[in-house]
């Protein structure tokens, strides 16, 4: 039986543990991190979940003690602020997972069996449930790009979903196959300049997609596996970072120019724009982005964003 630690002062914590009790696992809770820590110390856990405030030291002090003592227990950080207030930190402390308060249930269970066993963490039959319909576009030129976002749409509509910003979708789908298409296979050159490529024999993207009664959803995968975290949460901040310039340059009418680029942005419009997504990665073999749309909810409160990165670091 898995074990896990909540760490929560709130009367969340309850509700919490009852939900991953009620589905197997062993479950022990604190309301601080002075006091997780010693839990840490006297028990075994597989899994870490954890409010961002927490009386006296902080979630951050918490994280930063699981990674220097026991780097192989996943963590789970829970907010109700919004993340972007405190994204530098998580940034320099390199956490993976963020989730808003009240966490979808079925979103947590899946995220938390998934950062424990690291098993079935590729394919849409893992994230979406009742899967029908499964279609997969390949991908080996960047001049496909664009006709496969439109045969995908066209293909979503006729199951009979309406996709409430066909630009948002279009926008998201065009720069994470972007990013597969040249970064993945090391093209960040041509990218730059703008320039069409043709992958290596034997390369290509692949772009899956399928369907349940209520949602649609989408991958876009490539087998090299060169994301991390470190780079998902560098250009997060990036983009953030140059969000808050921006401001400040409506207000003080700086030139911010040369402090502006485009980089990050494919990743930050997942964050933002999708109802539910998975950066998933083992390195050198695969990557997936995996985003899931729900037709009743619309594209999300971007007050609520989270951030979900399951890495598979093993050989």
């Amino acid at each position: 039986m898995y074990r896990i630690l909540i760490a929560d002062p709130s009367h969340y914590r309850e509700e919490l543990a009852d939900l991953y009790k009620s589905s197997g696992y062993a479950v022990d809770t604190c309301d601080s991190a002075f006091n997780a820590i010693s839990k840490l110390k006297a028990y075994d856990y597989d899994l870490v979940v954890s409010e961002v405030e927490l009386p006296g030291d902080n979630a951050f002090d918490l994280y930063q003690y699981i990674r220097e003592n026991f780097p192989f227990i996943p963590a789970i950080m829970i907010t109700d602020k919004k993340i972007d207030s405190f994204f530098n930190m998580i940034f320099t402390k390199g956490i993976g997972n963020v989730l808003h308060k009240p966490v979808p249930q079925h979103e947590l269970l899946g995220l938390s069996r998934k950062l424990i066993t690291k098993e079935n963490i590729f394919g849409l039959q893992h994230y979406l449930q009742d899967m029908r319909d499964l279609k997969r576009i390949r991908i080996t030129r960047s001049t496909q790009i664009t006709d496969a976002i439109e045969m995908m749409t066209e293909q979503i509509e006729q199951w009979g979903f309406s996709i409430k910003s066909k630009m948002a979708f279009s926008l998201i789908l065009n720069e994470m196959i972007i990013n597969a298409v040249y970064h993945a296979h090391g093209l960040t050159s041509e990218k730059l300049e703008r320039r069409p490529v043709t992958l290596e024999d034997g390369k290509y993207v692949d772009l899956f997609f399928c369907r349940n009664d209520d949602s649609y959803a989408v991958s876009v995968t490539d087998y090299n596996g060169l994301l991390t975290s470190g780079r998902i949460l560098e250009s997060i901040n990036a983009v953030i970072e140059q969000e808050l310039l921006i401001e400040k340059s409506a207000l003080t009418g700086e030139n911010i120019m040369e402090h502006i680029s485009e980089t990050g942005r494919g990743i930050d419009l997942v964050r933002k724009l999708s109802w539910e997504y998975y950066f998933i990665i083992k390195k050198n073999t695969r990557t997936d982005v995996i985003i899931i749309f729900n037709n009743s909810a619309g594209t999300t409160d971007k007050e609520r964003t989270s951030l979900k990165i399951i890495e598979d670091k093993s050989s």
